[in-house]
């Protein structure tokens, strides 16, 4: 795994990021929150594969006294578990949340995409909440938003919250 372009969302991109330092959670968490907050539901495992800060991971344990579990493809993060997307270390249904944090753009290839949804899909038994970014860096991966919609329909995945713009969107699924 030494040669894997996650390495440069760390390196370039999350090194610099201000936005973790503003806000205790991403956007997507706060979507997942009004579901589950409106739904009475309290995760009790949360698999939380992104964010190299753990500010969802934090905020989510907190709130709702769940059980995190942080993964990353890199050591240099402090991951619970080190893993690729593509081969999560997870039994089936053995997480109530799982959480990827602008991980599809930095991904080796777009190939991958389908078998890291369906290994999210496998290891959830609640909901995932998927968010990706448009980044200006020439190594991240280009895509637009009718792929993202293209691999949750070919997962037999449904939106229920969701915050597009321009630059990002923020999904939560079942």
């Amino acid at each position: 795994m030494a040669n894997i372009r996650i390495r440069v969302l760390r390196e370039e991109y999350c090194n610099h990021c201000n936005i973790s330092r503003r806000s205790p959670r991403s956007t997507g968490v706060r979507l997942l929150e009004e579901v589950i907050d409106r739904e009475g539901f309290r995760p009790r495992v949360i698999i939380d594969y992104g964010c190299s800060t753990w500010r969802n991971s934090k905020y989510l344990a907190s709130k709702y006294g769940s059980f995190t579990i942080r993964v990353d493809a890199l050591v240099g993060t402090r991951p619970d578990v080190v893993a690729y997307p593509t081969h999560l270390p997870f039994r089936d249904s053995s997480a109530d949340v799982v959480l990827l944090t602008h991980i599809l753009m930095f991904m080796n290839s777009k190939d991958e995409w389908p078998e890291a949804m369906s290994e999210l899909r496998r290891v959830s038994r609640g909901y995932i909440v998927i968010e990706t970014y448009h980044v200006k860096n020439p190594k991240a991966l280009k895509y637009d938003y009718q792929e993202i919609i293209q691999l949750i329909e070919g997962n037999k995945l449904k939106i229920i919250r969701r915050n597009v713009r321009q630059d990002m969107e923020n999904l939560v699924l079942t």
